[in-house]
């Protein structure tokens, strides 16, 4: 990537005070693992399961903890922090910001703008975008090849990614950031059997996102029936993520890559939902639960609960049942000795 930043620039990104042991005079190249770090490269050491690597590593520059009893190699440099995965990620901000420039305000010829549109003067909209009647877009980041439906509204300061759609009348908020491919107010999946036959039930809801909030490449959110589906702020969805009609989700949640949630269900503040993990429809999921991955929930759940398994159960329930599964194999051995000599007498 043709990378070179100076210590003094690591320094500032880092965004506090780091103390240094070792000693390193040259510039960086590039980020690596601490495995596959080279010298010019920095990297970061944030747990003990990497103390090998980290013995190992031929990284110039290592961010680690403070209270650490690392000793440097020669010419290497350790700056220690209260939080390297942290101190890494404001570093990468200043980075992105460099390698990735917010483009200048305008409208590309080649985006196709409703008359009736209102575009703030400070907003980018990306080559071959299109912008409907009656949408309403803030100073945000279009990149390219975005659909804004008719009469949806676009925070300031939010991200849209290439090839997003945001369906007319949903609402989204500021300082958003929409990956690639994502579809928010996608039709809501609603159908009623009449006669043998499948009717379609129209979703003339919308979809409302507040602050803050991250959706991955390729997830789609549908739009309510009536009403809306919401994600409240601060809420971090993954990529390839399903969310049905009329679902809530609270603040601050997460959602990995692959999970899905049903109609009508609402997730309270601060659920996690792991990879592939599945919310069946109209139930509640209390506060700061964690569904582990593949888990289907099939019940509502109190806070703060904890579960795993399909259907979900108590994490401490779902291990004990899975050591015990593996035990059947003896258990129907004996018991098929057993029946022997009782058929014997």
């Amino acid at each position: 990537m043709g990378l070179s930043y100076s210590l003094e620039f690591i320094l500032e990104g880092i965004g506090e005070s780091a103390e240094t042991a070792g000693n390193y005079a040259g510039s960086i190249e590039g980020f690596a693992s601490l495995s596959e770090a080279k010298e010019g490269d920095l990297s970061f050491f944030y747990s003990d399961q990497y103390k090998k690597d980290l013995e190992n590593s031929q990284a110039s520059v290592i961010i680690v903890p403070k209270g650490h009893s690392i000793v440097p190699k020669p010419g290497q440099l350790l700056l220690a922090v209260e939080n390297p995965s942290l101190s890494l990620a404001k570093l990468c901000r200043e980075i992105e910001s460099g390698l990735m420039p917010r483009p200048e305000s305008g409208i590309h010829p080649s985006a196709v703008v409703h008359p009736s549109a209102e575009i703030s003067p400070e907003a980018y909209i990306g080559p071959l975008s299109v912008i409907e009647a009656g949408a309403e877009v803030g100073a945000a980041t279009l990149v390219s090849q975005v659909t804004v439906g008719q009469n949806a509204q676009i925070g300031d300061a939010t991200f849209i990614g290439s090839q997003v759609v945001v369906g007319a009348y949903c609402i989204i908020g500021e300082s958003n950031r929409l990956s690639e491919g994502s579809v928010i107010g996608s039709d809501g999946y609603g159908y009623l059997q009449i006669d043998g036959k499948h009717e379609r039930v129209p979703q003339i809801g919308i979809v409302e996102t507040a602050s803050h909030v991250d959706i991955g490449a390729n997830s789609t959110v549908d739009r309510a029936r009536i009403g809306r589906t919401f994600i409240d702020e601060g809420t971090k969805i993954d990529n390839l993520v399903q969310i049905a009609h009329n679902v809530h989700i609270g603040k601050y949640c997460l959602l990995i890559a692959q999970s899905g949630i049903a109609g009508s269900s609402q997730l309270a503040d601060g659920v996690i939902l792991a990879a592939k993990a599945g919310v069946t429809g109209h139930l509640s999921v209390g506060a700061n639960s964690i569904v582990g991955p593949c888990s289907l929930v099939v019940s509502s759940l109190e806070a703060n609960s904890k579960v795993m398994g399909e259907p979900a159960m108590p994490k401490f329930l779902y291990w004990r049942v899975n050591a015990l599964s593996q035990k059947l194999p003896k258990l129907f051995e004996r018991f098929k000795v057993i029946e022997a000599l009782i058929n014997k007498n």
